[in-house]
């Protein structure tokens, strides 16, 4: 369920974050802005919001992206294959596409994990049980998840004392931003909506709204934003060009 209060609120922590009036994300074009942590990257990443879209980006590619939008018109809105048509497609070096997903207070699906298993809050003196489940899992998907013992909320579910599935959030751009991965052995049984059901009600606890990201590819971590009761927001794009 979104409201137009809960979607109203989302919209200005966005907007917040892009120090931009609220009003923007309904008109259509392009924001260009320069990150400094971007810096010497080459990189752009792209927030689709409402109507408009935000381009963080390397601080050098400022004069060369606005040239652009201004040739292509200020409703222009800017894309990876916008750019890549622009600059020329041999440029572009990474396009990947995400999906942002935030969850209406009333939309939460609490769920315990099978029986047998156990969900434990973690601290920071958690990681070990963490490092092993990792070691179980390709090195991108651990990338993805980015799930660390020490971050603000952490929970992990638990077979005995092994940890299978674990999940954590970090607060990013105004949101409570949630990450799980599960073994290998151990998917299909529902467990990564026990723990992240579990990591959004203790954002919701603190006053956070909680945030979920996943690759447009990745059906599978999309089911399990969705059948936690997450709505799709927005979409991003990162593009990295080539030295």
């Amino acid at each position: 369920m979104i409201d137009e209060a809960f979607e109203q609120r989302v919209r200005r922590v966005w907007a917040a974050h892009f120090g931009c009036p609220v009003d923007d994300l309904a008109r259509g074009g392009t924001t260009v802005v320069p990150r400094e942590r971007l810096t010497r990257t080459g990189a752009l990443h792209i927030v689709h919001v409402g109507a408009r879209a935000f381009a963080e980006i390397d601080p050098r590619l400022v004069d060369e992206t606005k040239s652009l939008l201004d040739r292509l018109g200020h409703d222009t809105r800017l894309t990876a294959r916008v750019l890549g048509d622009g600059w020329g497609g041999d440029r572009l070096a990474l396009a990947d596409a995400g999906l942002v997903f935030h969850l209406h207070p009333d939309d939460l699906v609490r769920r315990q994990p099978p029986s047998g298993l156990t969900l434990k809050f973690l601290k920071a003196e958690d990681q070990p049980p963490l490092d092993e489940l990792n070691e179980h899992c390709a090195p991108e998907e651990v990338d993805d998840a980015y799930v660390h013992a020490g971050d603000e909320i952490a929970f992990a579910c638990l077979d005995g004392t092994r940890a299978v599935s674990a999940g954590s959030g970090y607060r990013r751009n105004g949101f409570m931003d949630m990450g799980v991965i599960t073994h290998p052995g151990y998917r299909g049984r529902r467990l990564a909506p026990a723990v992240l059901a579990a990591l959004s009600e203790a954002s919701q606890e603190r006053g956070w709204i909680p945030q979920y990201r996943c690759d447009q590819t990745n059906g599978a971590s999309r089911r399990v934003a969705e059948t936690t009761g997450y709505t799709l927001f927005f979409t991003t794009e990162t593009v990295q060009l080539k030295a």
